[in-house]
């Protein structure tokens, strides 16, 4: 592993805007430089930026292949996860890049880092030091290491990887590897609880199924955008709750549940439109609350199977994005012309039989505005065209 020097760090420092596929082929003019490793760290650092930027500052810091940096965890979700190991001692048997490790060590009561990777622990365990991270790091296989080192832990951190023999991706957890389902077996020899993250796109009804021993479900997003699913396990768990978070820089907002208050909960449907439209965060929306976010926030839902709704009075508070009501009419270019007389409008259709890009062309608008036009399904089956601003 290369740990850079001062001429390498001055290399990068000076060309950490260039154009790095000209940097690659004008390689030979910068010699005794890597050119190859500094074009890895000056995209790393880029990437960074976005998703650990309290880390990018540290010039020691040393960023792998592109794959391990798209698929380590941000830096809001790995302190999301720091808050549920609190005062726990750790074995995350899944490494990778090792950003969850930097943060959930911080609150952790002890925390050990196992990869087999040989490069990638190797990486990892550098930037634990550099970064004064409290890890200790193996290389090794996580299940094998539990054996090796023969301790209980009060949570094993797992995430598998999600690509099968042929490097295709794969959702079920049962597909990954390690396959947890299957190794629960041993892993409760060893932890009392244990944490499993998985990809958004895996159905949670599912997963819970097939791990059996779920009593808590958390649905990650980042800026409404869904970036993780986190199941803990307990032994002899058979029941559940789930919690959605929506994470931001400035504010963070949670919302939660149980699968029964959702299929007990009756919503009132909304039979004309109010002051206000409400659109859930992605997590709410990924979870699945949709009765259930009616009825307790107060407000009428458009339709079942619309999971917008509606009130007079305005929810300031409200876990997703809340709009003011400008118009409403039917999906026609009578009603466009009166509502959009710059042709612009920001498309979103719900419960809607044609796709943005099909309203678009159909009615000769473009993208952009301050218009909010929603193409919903009504309560009773109309077609709708909702006009809103952003509030």
């Amino acid at each position: 592993m290369i740990q850079p020097d001062e001429q390498l760090k001055s290399f990068i420092r000076q060309h950490a805007d260039d154009d790095t596929h000209k940097l690659l082929l004008a390689s030979s003019r910068y010699p005794g430089i890597d050119v190859e490793f500094a074009v890895r760290q000056i995209e790393g650092r880029c990437k960074a930026k976005e998703k650990f930027p309290s880390l990018v500052e540290n010039e020691d810091f040393i960023y792998p292949v592109k794959l391990s940096m798209e698929q380590c965890s941000s830096e809001l979700t790995a302190q999301y996860k720091a808050s549920l190991v609190a005062g726990l001692s750790v074995a995350d048997l899944t490494g990778g890049l090792g950003i969850d490790a930097i943060f959930m060590s911080a609150q952790s009561a002890g925390y050990c880092y196992v990869e087999r990777n040989v490069e990638l622990e190797q990486i990892a365990a550098h930037n634990f030091s550099v970064c004064g991270a409290a890890v200790k790091s193996y290389c090794d296989d996580g299940i094998e290491f539990l054996a090796k080192a023969n301790r209980r832990f009060d949570c094993i951190y797992i995430d598998p990887a999600r690509r099968d023999g042929n490097k295709n991706k794969v959702i079920r957890l049962g597909d990954c590897e390690p396959d947890v389902p299957s190794a629960l077996s041993v892993l409760w020899q060893y932890a009392d609880k244990i944490l499993v993250k998985a990809s958004p796109m895996l159905d949670i009804t599912q997963a819970v199924k097939e791990l059996g021993c779920v009593s808590r479900v958390h649905v990650v997003a980042v800026k409404n955008e869904c970036k993780e699913l986190l199941f803990e396990c307990s032994p002899g768990a058979t029941s559940y709750s789930i919690t959605c978070a929506n994470l931001d820089a400035e504010r963070h907002s949670s919302f939660s549940f149980t699968p029964e208050e959702e299929s007990q909960s009756v919503v009132d449907f909304a039979e004309t439109l109010s002051a206000y439209l409400y659109e859930p965060n992605a997590a709410i929306m990924k979870a699945g609350a949709f009765r259930l976010t009616g009825k307790r926030f107060g407000l009428n839902k458009l339709h079942p199977d619309t999971h917008l709704y509606t009130s007079d009075v305005l929810l300031s508070d409200f876990p997703g994005r809340v709009f003011r009501i400008v118009s409403s009419g039917a999906m026609n270019k009578q009603t466009m012309r009166e509502n959009l007389s710059d042709r612009k409008a920001n498309i979103a259709v719900r419960n809607f039989p044609s796709k943005p890009e099909e309203i678009r062309k159909k009615f000769g608008l473009s993208d952009g505005g301050s218009v909010y036009l929603f193409a919903v399904t009504m309560f009773g089956g109309r077609k709708q065209a909702i006009f809103c601003q952003k509030d």
